[in-house]
């Protein structure tokens, strides 16, 4: 309970969880003062005693309206609390997201979906019942006090009562909760298996088999393990409500048949001690309802703060004034034995040391094997991976760790698994001018549009067309250094030729420096330097063989 607090104490404030409680405090003390006028008019009526109807009917009314008034208002104010934690909760996440480091978000893309979409949601729900629980608590107290107030006999009888079907609940409450965290886990399989199919939906389309492979081996049996852990976690919540219920039920029929004689309570006050105690079981039966949420609310809160202080210790925050640094115009980027190796399963793989002279304006293309280290070294070059050994250096500025966030901006990138967003992303003011003059050197002004705003007409473009629109967002950035990887690779015969020979051209007059990685060995000879790839080694290469190609 405590640590779902840590996540809607920050929501509501202090203050204002207290101002909710006492709402539902006074909503059900409304409830309460209906019941106890109840019980004082069936005395009157049962001692033929009863007198004043009009006065009772204002205090009916009046109990009525406040009723009314303060669960209208609570519910109002609980709706709001609930969509405010749900937003709230999103929000926090994603902004931890964005400043974590590539590789650590890397390894918990599944967790972070998991959480956007399961977690948030149990503590969303939670959060319309936690006031609700709070209330129910706080009458449950209040009923305990009136009772020992009418007979402190049957009182002392009520709290045994109460402590035994407490003590059951704890003893079985440990399995339920970790019949929970076991399903909560699970949802994480769930998640990943769930993400395989959607990310892999072409390979899977290709051949049925597979798709039915994974449904087989991964998504039913994590689906028969979750049910049977949540089955008996709610069957062993719903075990101790039915428990609870049966002891009062026994209380109440002993009360009425033995103990108010055996005790020489009055009539009247067997009544309302009666009635008090069904006023009390509802309390009690709002608590046990709302406990197996609220314990899967604990798990979902445990995951997500779990989730959010792990964010946090890799939250890379922008040191201030380093983009100033960057601000200065590009004449060298150097790379000097560099070394990054893999740790874990992959540490037997690294590259390096190497070194890599980049000048204002060079075009550089690099090539190599399927494992050779290209998309390390490029990574590495980028900052996405931080170098475990070497220097990166930014007009003889070595770049350290804390500055890496304003080197980062220095690079335009277009990735061999790229991701084309719907708009222009941080471009403040669009140069239509400059926009359309690329729309027409790649050739899709027909294909697409831009609006004002900087949204695309449409993304529903083939692999190549998408690929060049890509390009063209990169390029709008006025980045100094424009980085792709196996960018012409999807383009037809024609308009890579136009790529290599024309465009690059054309970039590099616009003073843009290139580096590229490519297996387009008829096109080497368009490049400044060329690099070769091997066994985490870049080796120079000639261009004389290439140019006379």
């Amino acid at each position: 309970m405590k640590r779902l607090l840590q996540l809607i104490i920050p929501v509501t404030g202090r203050s204002g969880f207290i101002f909710y409680v006492v709402l539902g405090i006074l909503s059900g003390l409304c409830s309460f003062l209906f019941i106890n006028t109840v019980t004082g008019v069936l005395g009157q009526l049962i001692s033929d005693q009863f007198a004043a109807p009009g006065k009772y009917l204002l205090i009916f009314g009046a109990i009525i309206l406040c009723f009314i008034g303060l669960r209208k208002l609570l519910s109002v104010v609980i709706i709001k609390l609930s969509q405010r934690l749900f937003w709230d909760l999103r929000k926090q996440i994603i902004s931890l997201v964005l400043r974590s480091g590539y590789q650590e978000l890397a390894a918990r893309k599944t967790g972070v979906h998991s959480a956007l979409v399961s977690d948030v949601n149990i503590l969303t729900q939670a959060s319309q019942s936690i006031i609700d629980f709070f209330t129910a608590m706080v009458l449950t107290i209040i009923c305990f006090s009136y009772l020992a107030m009418l007979s402190w006999k049957l009182f002392l009888i009520t709290l045994v009562v109460a402590l035994g079907g407490i003590a059951i609940y704890r003893l079985r409450a440990g399995v339920n909760i970790r019949n929970l965290q076991k399903a909560r886990t699970l949802e994480d399989h769930f998640q990943g298996s769930f993400n395989a199919i959607l990310d892999g939906f072409k390979e899977l389309f290709m051949d049925p088999a597979k798709g039915k492979e994974i449904l087989d081996k991964q998504v039913v049996p994590v689906a028969e393990k979750a049910y049977e852990n949540n089955s008996k976690a709610y069957i062993g919540f719903l075990n101790n409500q039915i428990t609870g219920y049966t002891m009062f039920y026994t209380l109440i029929a002993a009360i009425l048949i033995y103990l108010n004689g055996i005790l020489e309570v009055e009539v009247k006050h067997t009544v309302t001690f009666v009635f008090t105690l069904l006023y009390l079981l509802g309390a009690i039966n709002t608590i046990m309802v709302l406990l197996p949420a609220l314990v899967r609310a604990k798990v979902a809160a445990n995951r997500l703060l779990d989730l959010r202080d792990k964010l946090k210790g890799e939250d890379h925050p922008e040191v201030a004034g380093t983009d100033l640094i960057f601000e200065e115009e590009l004449e060298q980027i150097s790379v000097q034995q560099l070394e990054y190796k893999y740790t874990g399963d992959n540490q037997s793989f690294g590259i390096g040391p190497l070194d890599l002279d980049i000048q204002r304006g060079d075009v550089i293309f690099i090539y190599g094997g399927n494992g050779s280290g290209k998309s390390t070294f490029i990574h590495a070059l980028l900052g996405l991976l931080v170098p475990t050994a070497g220097v990166v250096s930014f007009n003889n500025l070595p770049v350290t760790k804390e500055l890496y966030g304003g080197y980062r901006k220095l690079f335009a990138v277009v990735f061999s698994d790229f991701y084309l967003f719907d708009s222009l992303l941080g471009i403040e003011n669009v140069d239509k001018e400059k926009l359309n003059y690329y729309l027409q050197l790649f050739e899709i002004e027909r294909k697409v549009s831009i609006d004002d705003e900087g949204r695309f007409s449409t993304t529903e473009l083939s692999t190549g067309q998408r690929k060049r629109l890509a390009l063209i967002a990169a390029l709008l950035e006025g980045k100094p250094v424009l980085v792709i990887d196996e960018w012409a690779a999807d383009q037809d015969p024609y308009f890579r030729k136009k790529f290599y020979t024309e465009i690059i051209p054309l970039l590099k007059q616009e003073d843009i420096t290139i580096i590229a990685i490519t297996h387009d060995d008829r096109y080497y000879h368009c490049a400044d330097k060329l690099f070769r790839m091997e066994y985490g080694k870049l080796i120079p290469e000639s261009m004389e063989v290439f140019q006379k190609m």
